[in-house]
């Protein structure tokens, strides 16, 4: 297998982990938000503005982390399964990373963009990395090593 094969075999391997670790940190982060608020009488008659902001605030940050976790694990899992295969893998297999290598620079992107403001570190951290994985993945599948691994002959 071709050096560079290799490096994007392992950078599969290691992203899948830190989409899981970075997963775990938004959640924590995400309660440590809400348990800064403490606990809120609901039967409260009087509640501030900023009381109300800061409540909407915790509760984004949660629901953000929690979908992060979710899509954290689906593809933690498809990166699992890319960079198990590629020593028996054909160009279906190099295509496919390609695939998740742009849907990674696609999806970095628009979560820098669209959550920046309320996400936890880890999130936009992990949207950092997901950005610079996927055009790692890229540049190194479409390399005419990587083409001439994924289009060798096999017995």
């Amino acid at each position: 297998m071709p050096q560079r094969v290799k490096t994007a075999r392992i950078a599969l391997f290691l992203f899948a982990g830190f989409l899981i670790v970075l997963g775990l940190a938004a959640l924590a982060q995400a309660d440590a938000a809400q348990s800064s608020l403490g606990a809120s009488d609901p039967s409260s008659d009087i509640l501030l503005p900023s009381s109300l902001d800061a409540q909407q605030r915790a509760a984004a940050q949660m629901m953000l982390a929690q979908s992060a976790m979710g899509w954290g694990v689906v593809n933690a899992t498809i990166a699992l399964i890319l960079a198990a295969r590629f020593g028996k893998g054909a160009n279906a297999l190099r295509i496919g990373t390609i695939v998740y290598g742009i849907w990674h620079c696609v999806h970095g992107t628009f979560t820098l963009g669209l959550t920046g403001d309320i996400a936890p570190a880890s999130v936009v951290m992990g949207a950092l990395a997901e950005v610079g994985v996927g055009i790692l993945l890229i540049i190194l599948m479409i390399h005419k090593e990587g083409v001439a691994w994924f289009s060798r002959p096999r017995h």
